[in-house]
């Protein structure tokens, strides 16, 4: 049998994604009869989509695939500049519910463009998060780049720079951005620490309890980006590091758990539902 099993204090939903699932189940109930659609995912974990899904949420990727008539969720990543405008223009009621620090993301970037800096953002292009935050700045003065390494020579030159950073990546990530333009003593840089600090608080405790356990599960979405960086964190100080969406993932694993300590951390997008239902199946083992 297991020997014991420790679960993160910092594991599980943040206030982000609490209040969007809290007010989305609150939109079914107050709108049942309407359509309601999301624009895409409201968060980053299949089996909470599925279950909005069977109460009513319907997800639409492209807000022209989302009848002219019904309410329209916009996801707790946020969108592009100008798109709930075009859904109250189209007669759709809107529940906006990107994240409160999504939002700090957004105002910074636009605050740097209109002060005149060249805006880095450090993420994942293809983040839906940075794929809105990257539509308030100016397209000509604006980078992506996950690492200092992809940082083009000719950015160096610009005499103002700003950067902030998704909100869910590894600090150090950001850092390194940072402590590059500092080294190149780039004229003048302006930076806001996006990073929302319950993701940052998960990946330090979550780091630190991989290193005393035998093994360690992250639970969480394979699409939600916070999940995977934690994950990849623990798994570079403790290799038998597993990343799961529910407890048959773990026993399709066979891993030899007997006699073993397990760590436990879930991602920001994942309820105590889930949490539970695995942390009752490791106690059986």
């Amino acid at each position: 049998m297991v020997k014991k099993i420790i679960l993160a204090e910092t594991a599980g939903v943040c206030f982000g994604v609490e209040r969007a699932l809290r007010k989305s189940f609150e939109v079914i109930e107050s709108k049942a009869d309407q359509r309601v659609h999301s624009l895409g995912p409201i968060i980053h974990n299949p089996q909470v989509i599925k279950r909005l899904e069977e109460k009513g949420i319907k997800v639409v990727e492209k807000l022209e695939d989302a009848p002219s008539e019904g309410t329209v969720i916009i996801r707790a990543h946020g969108v592009p500049v100008g798109t709930v405008d075009t859904a109250k223009k189209r007669g759709l009621n809107v529940v906006d519910l990107t994240c409160p620090i999504v939002k700090k993301l957004q105002y910074a970037v636009r605050k740097l463009t209109e002060e005149g800096y060249f805006t880095v953002i450090v993420g994942d292009k293809n983040h839906p998060e940075i794929i809105g935050a990257r539509s308030y700045a100016d397209p000509e003065r604006v980078i992506v780049v996950s690492g200092k390494s992809e940082i083009p020579p000719e950015v160096f030159a610009k005499r103002k720079v700003g950067v902030v950073a998704q909100t869910t990546i590894a600090f150090d990530k950001f850092r390194e951005v940072v402590d590059e333009f500092l080294a190149r003593s780039t004229e003048e840089i302006k930076v806001f620490n996006t990073i929302c600090d319950d993701i940052f608080n998960k990946q330090r405790e979550a780091v630190e309890l991989a290193k005393s356990v035998d093994v360690m599960i992250v639970i969480g979405g394979k699409n939600s980006s916070n999940t995977t960086k934690i994950a990849k964190l623990c798994h570079e100080v403790n290799p038998n590091t597993y990343q799961v969406e529910t407890l048959d993932e773990i026993n399709s694993l066979g891993l030899n758990l007997d006699g073993k300590t397990i760590g436990i951390t879930a991602g920001a997008s994942t309820p105590s539902w889930i949490i539970e239902d695995i942390l009752e199946g490791l106690q059986k083992i």
